[in-house]
């Protein structure tokens, strides 16, 4: 009887949390932000240096650490505190952990994003707008962050293509795919399958794997970023499971698709057939249903230091990610209906992420340079009526601005220590290009990333841990319109 009972307590609970939520969002107090980024973007560094400025924003004797923040300075924000998050089945963001990590002696940057997960804030502020205003000297807005893999959005275009579209597709990807030591290995083993024969388990499963590894090495060792199945590279919950042991098959034509297409369903062909379809229905469905459709504003962080840094074939990639990604989000102004039965994503934040990494004179070219990057993404949003805006941002600061003389006149530069040696350097990383690289770039590439350690910690009296660069600018853009 008792275990009904926890049984019993537990469903309670959680339809509880689900009614409050519900009526959260129908008085307009909830917002669902998600973050998301390819890989290397600092999506959970973000998260947990925004989450550090909220818990101590407002004015303190050290100042206020988000000036920008309209409700920070006009003092109306009492506080924010983390409180339970409503869906008891998605796991918690682990902020605490992130902290750690940066608080370490020899600090290191927080685990990268595996899985989704989020946390809850309470905001608690003055309204001075509205019915609000008028009958409470103090209100909440709960704010729910939401971190997922953006190489699961990877994925979603996959949902307009049946298994011959989809290999077809990466087809046009051979150059790309090629590139990896194991791409002959894997061309090796998938022509030896026997498509019209029965299907072997363990054999789908060892070019399965040997597709996995390809995909990884594309990414990890030749920093490409539009590898599909995205759950290849992040696996999740399906890790080791039959519905995610299945590849293209790159050397058939589209007469050869045509007749597979008619064997038997116990067929090799047929079996990645079906696995393509289940992963559609199993894996890139729910995911999109029960989390994405669900999102009120999206912030999308672009790393776009890194693909310069490595050449034309892997920005021209990040770019082809980033539209793919793009395509698959659902804009559109919310009203109460929207939000409470088909919510539509509203607001539209794309971030440089790292501008900390290069000197302040070239800031305002990498916001140049990402406004282009995502003009055609951008277009398309506003045209669906979604507000959409662009930020060079750094959550967490590690680097310090300084100047050099030179032989001529004085350089700016940045000082940090490496994350690499772990020595302090002083450098002028280069120019970076205003508007999309053309061939002369490409050529006289004189760009130099580094990836910077995390910032030495030392206990403050007050205010935030970490300087940040432009976090009261995006709070504004992302939510002060809810706290007004």
């Amino acid at each position: 009887m008792s275990r009904i009972n926890r049984s019993f307590s537990k469903i309670t609970q959680s339809v509880s949390n689900k009614t409050l939520s519900f009526a959260h969002r129908a008085s307009d107090r909830n917002i669902r932000l998600a973050v998301t980024g390819l890989s290397g973007a600092g999506k959970t560094a973000f998260i947990t240096g925004l989450v550090n400025q909220l818990l101590n924003a407002g004015v303190t004797t050290q100042g206020n650490n988000l000036p920008l923040w309209q409700v920070t300075r006009e003092e109306r924000l009492f506080g924010v505190k983390r409180t339970l998050q409503p869906d008891l089945t998605v796991a918690s963001f682990d902020y605490e952990l992130g902290m750690s990590s940066l608080k370490q002696t020899q600090p290191q940057w927080p685990a990268s994003t595996r899985n989704i997960s989020e946390l809850r804030l309470t905001l608690r502020y003055q309204p001075v707008k509205g019915l609000l205003a008028k009958v409470t000297e103090s209100a909440n807005l709960y704010l729910d962050i939401i971190d997922y893999p953006g190489e699961w959005l990877l994925d979603l275009p996959m949902l307009k293509q049946n298994y011959q579209q989809w290999s077809h597709s990466q087809v046009q990807r051979k150059s790309i795919l090629s590139r990896s030591q194991y791409y002959d290995a894997f061309c090796t083993e998938s022509a030896a399958l026997k498509l019209e024969g029965a299907a072997d388990e363990a054999q789908l499963k060892r070019i399965a794997d040997i597709y996995q590894t390809l995909l990884l090495d594309c990414v990890n060792q030749h920093g490409f970023y539009y590898v599909q199945p995205g759950r290849l590279l992040l696996p999740g919950e399906f890790a080791g499971s039959p519905v995610l042991a299945f590849y293209p098959l790159l050397s058939l034509s589209i007469e050869e698709h045509e007749r597979l297409d008619r064997l038997d369903a116990s067929s090799t062909y047929q079996v990645l057939k079906t696995r393509f379809k289940e992963y559609q229905d199993k894996v890139i469905r729910p995911f999109y249903k029960e989390y994405f459709s669900t999102f009120d504003r999206q912030l999308l962080l672009v790393d776009c230091f890194t693909p310069l840094n490595r050449g034309k074939a892997q920005f021209d990639d990040m770019t082809q990610a980033l539209n793919g990604i793009m395509e698959s989000f659902k804009f559109g102004q919310s009203n109460l209906l929207k939000r409470l039965f088909s919510p539509r994503i509203d607001k539209l934040l794309f971030a440089a992420s790292k501008v900390d990494h290069i000197t302040r004179d070239q800031q305002s070219n990498v916001l140049s340079l990402l406004t282009e990057l995502v003009k055609q993404s951008q277009s398309q949003a506003k045209f669906e009526g979604c507000e959409v805006e662009t930020m060079a941002i750094s959550a967490i600061k590690a680097t310090q601005h300084g100047m050099i003389k030179s032989a001529k006149n004085e350089v700016e530069v940045v000082k940090g220590i490496s994350l690499d040696t772990q020595q302090s350097v002083t450098l002028f990383p280069g120019e970076v290009p205003k508007s999309l690289p053309n061939s002369t770039f490409w050529d006289n590439q004189g760009f130099e990333f580094m990836n910077f350690a995390p910032p030495s910690y030392s206990p403050k009296s007050g205010g935030a841990d970490f300087e940040h660069i432009r976090l009261d600018h995006l709070l504004q853009f992302l939510l002060g319109d809810k706290l007004s």
